[in-house]
């Protein structure tokens, strides 16, 4: 296994311990116990705890715009944001992405760029939900995308902590996407 191999399996064995335990679980024995490597060599790779919650940080940051770019240069932007909606749901990734950003030993200087680029995709978002039904919008888009965002982050929160059931998600994906429609004109 190479060096940038071993990182990458570090990092996600943390995200997914994270995802499904919470962030008090991020111990560095557990996650090289869930990683399947040494403590030893996962402190080689990032010196501490604090940098590899760094790291888990902007992996999941990415991952997130990644994910809210590739809703938004689908052919129907507004199924691709329900269908995102309710994976992040299940998955548990955004909710460790809201858990870490609060954590003391997390840096908080790469925070405002992460912030920067998933409220950009997510802009991109709405504009394409929004341009998919002739719509534009009657505010300022940046402000829709945060919007869009806080709905998705707060959708996941909920999932997760009180267990939404599907037909409850679906009537609140129904509600954003009738705010959505009431904001472009």
């Amino acid at each position: 296994m190479s060096r940038a191999d071993s990182g990458h399996r570090i990092t996600r064995a943390a995200i997914t311990l994270g995802a499904a335990r919470g962030v008090g679980a991020l111990s560095l024995q557990g996650i090289a116990q869930a990683a399947g490597v040494s403590k030893a060599l996962l402190l080689y790779h990032f010196g501490g705890k604090a940098a590899l919650l760094d790291a888990v940080l902007l992996a999941l940051g990415q991952a997130s715009a990644t994910r809210l770019r590739a809703a938004a240069a689908a052919m129907d932007a507004m199924s691709a944001w329900r269908v995102l909606a309710r994976d992040e749901a299940i998955h548990g990734e955004l909710v460790l992405l809201s858990a870490l950003a609060l954590e003391a030993d997390v840096d908080a200087r790469p925070l405002s760029p992460m912030r920067a680029e998933r409220e950009a995709a997510a802009t991109a978002l709405a504009t394409a939900i929004l341009g998919g039904l002739q719509l534009t919008p009657r505010v300022p888009a940046a402000f829709i995308g945060r919007l869009l965002l806080r709905q998705l982050d707060g959708l996941a929160a909920a999932a997760t902590r009180d267990g939404v059931p599907a037909d409850a998600l679906e009537a609140e994906l129904d509600a954003f996407a009738l705010a959505l429609l009431a904001l472009g004109r």
